[in-house]
């Protein structure tokens, strides 16, 4: 092989030795403080997809708080007050959110996308108002304390989620790979084509005889059940579940960790943007000044519209570095990942 041909194969291989360092990072480290900063970044890697599968069809939700919450609120309950394990009431999270935005979805798309950004706005107060006076299930402001995932026994090895904080971090790490690779085939496939002709000319989408509603509500309901997956799991993790834990702050948190990653990639970009701005937002917590995080991540997000190529973000520099180092014309508007 050409000495080229390995020059270009260098970004993939580093990829890859990340992904395998993110795969063995247990072995150098077992702190609670280090594995649950990357169960945290997993959840809005999760949560930032679902808010960019949506706005693949031309549609901003903000509201993917609700499904966050949803999420954590279907097992939380199953668990207190049916008295099932952490697993039926996971999936039953999933199937639970996703039929809220298949019901919301119907209607708020055919609203409009200004409508449609509203109607989601609206949904997440809503759950948040439902689960304060909905005491007899949700017990109300105070919230309900729940454990952590049912422990797993493969033959004479057992997983305990309570004990150690590795298989919580293993758990995240399987469920952003599996919603990754779902959404990667979406947006690589006919389906991910069909979103992209919607959002660019929805007239000429329809007048090829897509039916616009119905794709629109997919993307929506997707995302939702993958954003509830990660709720329920979230939730077990913390120990609880509370009206506020989910509001407009970590929707608009959803929106900036995909624009900041780069809205060309679905999977990459909100991956590098839950990492960056969820870092960040550790170090800002520590500074005694009033509403610096919003206020900064306000400020990144503006650089990034500004300053980037349009359509890009933080993931797009790795592509422009690579085309420098290869003395390329830098391509910025792409849709790989």
């Amino acid at each position: 092989m050409k000495f080229g041909n390995y020059r270009k194969l260098l970004p993939k291989i580093v990829v890859g030795l990340l992904i395998a360092l993110i795969f063995i990072l247990p072995v150098f480290t077992t702190s609670l403080v280090t594995l649950s900063k990357f169960v945290q970044i997993g959840f809005w890697a999760i949560a930032a997809m679902g808010f960019m599968l949506i706005m693949r069809t031309g549609q901003i939700s903000l509201g993917q708080a609700t499904f966050m919450g949803l999420g954590g609120y279907t097992s939380a309950v199953f668990m207190v007050k049916f008295g099932l394990p952490f697993w039926p009431g996971f999936f039953m999270a999933g199937i639970v959110a996703g039929l809220v935005a298949l019901a919301v979805g119907v209607v708020a798309v055919r609203a409009g996308p200004i409508a449609f950004s509203i109607i989601t706005l609206a949904l997440a107060e809503i759950m948040r108002i439902i689960a304060v006076s909905w005491e007899p299930v949700t017990n109300g402001s105070k919230g309900l304390v729940i454990t952590p995932p049912t422990h797993i026994m493969l033959g004479n090895f057992e997983i305990n989620f309570a004990t150690s904080a590795v298989p919580n971090y293993y758990f995240i790490v399987i469920l952003v790979a599996i919603t990754a690779l779902i959404f990667w085939q979406i947006d690589r496939g006919r389906l991910g084509g069909i979103f992209r002709v919607i959002a660019v000319n929805p007239t000429l989408a329809e007048h090829q005889g897509i039916p616009l509603t119905k794709f629109k509500v997919l993307a929506f309901t997707v995302a939702a059940v993958f954003t509830g997956f990660a709720g329920s799991f979230y939730a077990h993790f913390l120990g609880v579940m509370s009206p506020d834990m989910y509001g407009l702050w970590q929707s608009i948190q959803a929106l900036m960790m995909g624009i900041v990653g780069g809205i060309s990639s679905l999977v990459a970009g909100p991956i590098v943007g839950a990492a960056v701005l969820n870092s960040l937002s550790d170090i800002l917590s520590r500074l005694p000044v009033y509403s610096i995080k919003p206020t900064l991540f306000g400020a990144i997000v503006l650089l990034v519209l500004l300053f980037l190529p349009k359509g890009t973000g933080l993931i797009d520099l790795w592509r422009i570095f690579w085309s420098k180092v290869y003395k390329e014309k830098p391509i910025t508007t792409d849709n790989t990942h």
